[in-house]
């Protein structure tokens, strides 16, 4: 391995890291309308948020994610990570910080993020520390800037709170976070979607803090002009009975895992490798990719119809037919694990081209990148010691996870090499352990 180039490295993706974690977003405009052609279609859009985005007073199917998919069309994937409840504040027992949304928010490594919280956080007994809330705002939008995927991240004003307000919730609390959350998307160059202007209708909250269907609506109306600089035209289409369902599955389906062809690109990108050695390389990833992207493209058609059966039966009356849902559910398992052990082939049998002297420095970079991703959730409250930590392990390791990422009956997640990286970073030598709050 040569040991300077790997240093460069290293220091090189430790400084990008870093950047991620206490610097502002880089973006020309923060609001400008997105860019489809910048993405890989279908792009990830991810919407965190509480029991509004979650849809509580709207009714099936009419969450305003649910309104904004149907609006944007199937070059969109649009994910509904809405926790009842969810607040900024960490002395909440709803803390968006301790909610499963949150953490399948950063894992679903999104192209594009929502964050629409607040609301919850103006209850007395959470608006007591507000003084509180622009750091721990702040510090939701800097973990998914952390993220690799480097989501355009928007910042949601909350909605508009009618009459008097409910369950403590209240208009005054609201009117006073507006403008914090407008600087930390200022500090942060992240875009802002005006939800509170657009939600100015006492008669869509029944009970005064739930928008029915048509205030859902103009919250995903909101968010399709920011993202298209249009506006929506006509009525939003009615969801459809199968319009939950979508397959689970993306190319790059956990933090990690790389698709071939990003494979091939880090290859070339982080490894020192002579013109000769890229040669055999270059050649077999031209022969290999159009047969891998095909048969992915398989995997994911057969996948996506054993999943809308497996919904269609599972919500069926009819009792001969409640069998089936268990059979469809046992062939998308079955397929998910047909799909994984393929990519790890594909991938392996790219990796066995690397020459071996390369092979450790090509495990370290993997690996450096793997641990990244994983700890994208806390990665501002990473010391400097413990990146540093981080990628000494990485390079100790090396060739070990290249050996392991080059054998598909073994899972990345169960190696010891992983285990050591990460428990590394998550255990200074100090003992602290970080994690969300």
């Amino acid at each position: 391995m040569n040991s300077r180039h790997y240093l460069r490295n290293s220091l090189a993706a430790l400084a990008t890291f870093a950047a991620f974690a206490f610097t502002p977003l880089v973006a020309a405009d923060p609001n400008a309308p997105i860019n489809t052609a910048d993405f890989k279609p279908p792009i990830r859009l991810a919407c965190l948020g509480d029991s509004i985005t979650f849809g509580v007073g709207a009714g099936a199917g009419q969450s305003w994610p649910d309104q904004l998919q149907r609006m944007l069309g199937d070059g969109w994937d649009v994910r509904n990570f809405g926790h009842s409840g969810a607040s900024v504040a960490k002395g909440d027992k709803h803390s968006i910080w301790s909610q499963k949304e949150y953490a399948n928010a950063l894992l679903f490594h999104p192209d594009v993020a929502i964050i629409l919280l607040g609301t919850n956080d103006t209850k007395p007994e959470n608006w007591a520390g507000k003084a509180q809330f622009p750091k721990l705002y702040k510090d939701l939008v800097v973990s998914f800037a952390a993220l690799s995927s480097k989501p355009r991240i928007f910042c949601g004003t909350p909605p508009h709170v009618a009459k008097k307000g409910n369950f403590g919730i209240n208009e005054d609390g609201v009117l006073e976070q507006i403008p914090l959350i407008l600087q930390v998307a200022k500090d942060w160059n992240a875009g802002v979607i005006n939800i509170h202007a657009a939600t100015m209708h006492d008669e869509w909250f029944k009970d005064s803090v739930h928008p029915s269907a048509e205030g859902a609506a103009a919250i995903a109306q909101a968010a399709y002009r920011s993202f298209t600089g249009k506006e929506w035209q006509g009525e939003v289409p009615a969801p459809s009975r199968n319009q939950s369902v979508k397959p689970k599955l993306r190319t790059v389906a956990v933090p990690g895992e790389i698709t071939f062809r990003d494979l091939f690109t880090m290859i070339v990108s982080e490894i020192n490798l002579t013109r000769e050695a890229m040669q055999p390389l270059r050649e077999k990833f031209d022969t290999m990719a159009p047969k891998v992207e095909a048969k992915l493209q398989e995997f994911e058609d057969r996948i996506a119809g054993y999943e809308t059966l497996r919904m269609k039966y599972k919500h069926t009356n009819v009792e001969s037919e409640k069998p089936l849902y268990g059979e469809y559910r046992s062939k998308v398992a079955e397929a998910r694990q047909e799909l994984t052990k393929f990519k790890l082939e594909s991938n392996a049998e790219l990796i066995a081209a690397i020459p071996q002297a390369n092979k450790a420095e090509f495990g370290a970079a993997w690996l450096v990148r793997y641990v990244m991703d994983r700890l994208a959730p806390i990665a501002v409250t990473l010391t400097q010691e413990q990146r540093k930590r981080l990628h000494e392990v990485c390079a100790q390791h090396g060739a070990a996870y290249a050996s392991i990422t080059n054998t598909p009956e073994r899972s990345i997640k169960e190696t010891d090499v992983y285990r050591a990286a990460y428990a590394t970073v998550l255990n200074s030598e100090q003992k602290r352990r970080v994690e969300p709050q």
